[in-house]
């Protein structure tokens, strides 16, 4: 009887050392790849360093091996999430839910302003007008500008600004364009298109834009004409209107681009640093999902001091410039 114990106890400890081999082999092989992976990382990393703006090239990845270009992807998803949260931008970047469009890519213009090697100061606005909503509103309130006078009204939608005295004044409400001809300004910053989104006739958009700049610019022959995109907004927090939504941003938006090619004007694209790079306002940069907070209206008052035309200056100023040019904090 005690034969057989002996030969299971034998078999019992065979497979215990079967089984100690096969971990050890397992861990062998593990280590193996992980040292691997970490090798890999350092040289992809060093070699060619992926950022959250520019992806790798079509010619370097056409010389990688399959698992190589594996093994990059890997990498690219790790540090892209890491760069995106050093560049200001959330680290978990996702799709909206129903977006049907992929990263978002600042177009590709002339019309566009490009970013200048030198900032100027809040002295460059000193013969500049603003003409805007809310979002042009919340930009006086928020930003700290000093300079500039502001021609807003919550609301204000292209028919209105036309046709409606919205603007507040000491002797009461007064059109837009009757409140530009009262001073004499060289520059003439525009943000409208957010109260349009429901326009359904593109068109009728377009012509009424493009007659309603000229007429700005019949009444300041001489200034120039700023055009600012409209800024994404967050659909989560929007109100379940079915027009406020950010693929009809990037349809008028479209429509202003245009607008700045045809007509000489010049777009300042404000969603090269207030997206989410999904076609989408940052998540967390608004409380209802259409007002940015003031740390981005902050943000906005930077990007217009890099993103300028040089003029020059003139050496005296009528008196009619000097009694336009007043703070921001006494505009209306």
């Amino acid at each position: 009887m005690g034969k057989p114990k002996r030969k299971r106890a034998k078999k019992q400890d065979h497979l215990i050392l079967n089984l100690l081999i096969l971990v050890t082999v397992v861990l062998v092989v593990f280590e193996g790849r992980l040292v691997v992976t970490m090798f890999t990382y350092r040289s992809v990393t060093n070699a060619s360093p992926v950022t959250a703006q520019s992806g790798t090239s079509a010619s370097s990845t056409g010389s990688m091996t399959e698992s190589q270009q594996t093994e990059n992807a890997s990498t690219t998803n790790g540090s892209s999430s890491m760069e995106a949260s050093l560049a200001g931008l959330p680290g978990n970047l996702s799709i909206p839910e129903g977006s049907d469009h992929s990263t978002t890519s600042a177009p590709s213009s002339n019309a566009v302003v490009p970013k200048a090697s030198t900032p100027v100061d809040d002295s460059y606005f000193s013969d500049a007008v603003f003409i805007g909503d809310s979002r042009m509103e919340g930009f006086r309130n928020a930003s700290g500008i000093t300079q500039g006078r502001f021609f807003t009204s919550v609301g204000m939608s292209l028919s209105s600004m036309r046709s409606e005295n919205i603007i507040q004044t000491p002797d009461g409400n007064i059109t837009v364009a009757a409140a530009l001809s009262g001073g004499t300004y060289n520059k003439i910053y525009i943000m409208l298109g957010t109260n349009d989104l429901g326009e359904y006739d593109w068109n009728s958009f377009q012509d009424g834009f493009v007659s309603a700049v000229k007429r700005f610019q019949e009444i300041q022959p001489g200034a120039l004409i700023y055009i600012c995109s409209v800024i994404y907004v967050e659909e989560s927090k929007v109100d379940s209107t079915q027009y406020v939504n950010n693929a009809n941003v990037d349809k008028i938006n479209s429509i202003l681009l245009d607008i700045c090619e045809e007509q000489g004007y010049h777009y300042l694209n404000l969603n090269e640093f207030l997206s989410n790079g999904y076609g989408a306002l940052i998540d967390g940069a608004s409380s209802d999902g259409v007002h940015i907070y003031p740390d981005y209206c902050k943000q906005m008052l930077d990007y217009l001091k890099s993103h300028y035309i040089p003029v020059n200056q003139p050496d005296d100023t009528s008196s009619d410039e000097t009694e336009a040019t007043t703070d921001a904090d006494d505009s209306v």
